[in-house]
């Protein structure tokens, strides 16, 4: 069988797709510098949440991404620049929901498995946690 059409995965490739990053300032209205700075601990924590979610380990996966969520919180707190904060809650909410909707169809029906369903549970918690309503 020729499989010369097949795309080959490098591991470093996908490694660099992982930690590259998310969110990117590409203007703020306010030409703030804190929300540069907290930008690159957001990204950090959302780059370390797709790498646990990659290794399966969803528990990790969810705290990184309420941690970026909560670094966002803290920008909201101390910076006038809404819209930043908006982009930033707004993109990790997305993507723990979108976490939370796998991990709901991976642990329930006929075919579920069954030892997921903690982890989906803890999602629920995150979400309700940061007040995510999509």
């Amino acid at each position: 069988m020729n499989r010369g059409n097949e795309r080959n995965l490098n591991v470093s490739d996908v490694q660099q797709k992982l930690n590259q990053d998310k969110i990117e300032l590409l203007s703020c209205n306010l030409k703030e510098l804190k929300c540069a700075k907290h930008l690159e601990e957001i990204n950090k924590n959302y780059s370390n949440a797709n790498i646990f979610g990659c290794d399966k380990d969803y528990s990790r996966s969810i705290k990184s991404l309420k941690r970026a969520y909560q670094k966002a919180s803290e920008l909201k707190n101390e910076s006038t620049c809404v819209s930043c904060v908006s982009l930033f809650q707004e993109t990790i909410g997305r993507s723990l929901k979108n976490l939370n909707k796998d991990l709901y169809d991976m642990s329930h029906g006929f075919l579920g498995q069954k030892k997921l369903k903690p982890f989906y549970v803890e999602s629920c918690y995150a979400l309700k946690e940061i007040k995510y309503l999509p």
